[in-house]
């Protein structure tokens, strides 16, 4: 009997030693990418690196501390941490900023753009590898899914305008050319019509807001449509690809961002044709998106990663600042005051849909010298962006995540 006894005490304590040994281990991408891990508060190294991801070695049983000088660290159990295909992905917060995190929330396949309701109550989230847009409820300080407007035959929806006017929410659709028209309050949908162009992405009005226009991007040309009627009335070709748009305060005078190169193009309204380019860097450059105030353009380039300022009339280049890989969507704030822009953040390199090396981010600068104010992380490829009308809530998009994120901006008087 003795020995039986012996004999299950060292099995028993085999078993112990045997647990206590056991060892799992996951890659590592983070943000910030130089984020220290501790287990059960002693520092782990990784047993190798490859570029930004880390791959590290730890017991199974325990508790894993990811913490950065200037951030809020975050605690996951072992078993608990979210590991996909061997990887973890993990994103921490600043302690201090302007920005502050309120939330994540899903969303359907590759959130493309986002667009507040013109009363801040709604959020609207085209999917471009989805049939619709995601609609969200805004609360005081989150969101709140409400439904799924699910139109259409393909997927492809891209970029949406809500106008004000006439209570109607406009969404194009590059697979099937078209734009969806839907009720801004009741979100039924009103009317669909093609663009006569190809692959249509932005869509936005003029200032007195009588004519709509889109965007086509492969066929280089932008629509003009009759706000009230729909009626298309004209395309007018722009000599390069054309995305972003933006008007003069009287409306005559329209500025578009030319993918092609660092490049706007003036069109004059009245005569339906080019009448100036504005080339604003030598060299290689992808113009985005643009916004027009108080006498200047702001325009992102994706390729250099800039935020460019122009004089709106004459096209001199005010100010150029490299802000981050992959410069997506630029917004301003209600007030004018600042520039939000969104980093996609490094491609892949076997190919830009898939995540790439490192996370994104979003940016916070100053629209008058657009120095930097504040900046946040985000996840694999932030692109879509939106201010709420009040100035008090951003929200931006992790187009391969299926994700959108939520910040308060705290502005000190």
């Amino acid at each position: 009997m003795r020995n039986i006894r012996f004999f299950i005490f060292f099995v028993l304590c085999v078993l112990s030693i045997a647990q206590t040994h056991a060892q799992t281990s996951f890659k590592l991408k983070s943000a910030p990418a130089d984020l220290s891990v501790y287990f059960n508060n002693e520092l782990v190294k990784p047993v190798s690196v490859a570029g930004s991801i880390r791959e590290y070695r730890i017991p199974q049983a325990g508790t894993l501390r990811f913490s950065a000088s200037g951030y809020n660290s975050i605690e996951w159990n072992t078993d608990k941490l979210p590991v996909v295909k061997g990887q973890a992905d993990i994103k921490l917060e600043k302690e201090k900023g302007v920005l502050k995190y309120a939330g994540e929330y899903k969303t359907g396949s590759q959130p493309k753009s986002a667009y507040f309701s013109p009363d801040g109550k709604r959020l609207f989230v085209p999917l471009l590898n989805e049939k619709g847009v995601d609609v969200f409820r805004v609360l005081k300080q989150s969101l709140e899914y409400e439904k799924r407007l699910e139109v259409g035959t393909r997927p492809g929806f891209v970029e949406a305008f809500c106008d004000e006017r006439r209570r109607e929410l406009w969404v194009t659709n590059m697979e099937e050319n078209k734009v969806y028209v839907f009720n801004l309050d009741t979100l039924e949908l009103k009317s669909s019509f093609v663009t006569g162009g190809t692959f249509p992405k932005v869509v936005t009005q003029c200032p007195d807001g009588a004519f709509t226009f889109v965007s086509n991007w492969i066929s280089r040309d932008i629509s003009v449509f009759d706000s009230g009627t729909k009626t298309l009335l004209r395309r007018i070709p722009v000599g390069g690809t054309p995305r972003g748009m933006a008007f003069s305060p009287d409306g005559a005078l329209m500025y578009t961002a030319i993918y092609d190169a660092a490049l706007v193009a003036v069109v004059d309204l009245k005569a339906n044709k080019v009448l100036n380019k504005w080339r604003f860097n030598e060299g290689e450059g992808a113009a985005r998106h643009i916004i027009c105030r108080d006498g200047r353009l702001f325009v992102s380039d994706m390729y250099r990663g800039t935020v460019n300022i122009l004089n709106a009339a004459t096209g001199a280049l005010i100010k150029s600042v490299r802000v981050g890989p992959n410069i997506n969507t630029i917004v301003m704030s209600p007030d004018g005051k600042y520039i939000f822009a969104s980093s996609r953040g490094m491609n892949n390199a076997v190919d830009y849909m898939l995540p790439g090396p490192d996370f994104g981010a979003v940016y916070m600068l100053s629209a008058q010298d657009l120095t930097l104010i504040d900046k946040v992380w985000g996840r694999n490829q932030p692109t879509g962006l939106a201010v709420s009308p009040d100035g008090k809530l951003l929200v931006f998009t992790d187009f391969l995540d299926a994700n959108i994120e939520l910040y308060r901006i705290e502005i000190s008087p």
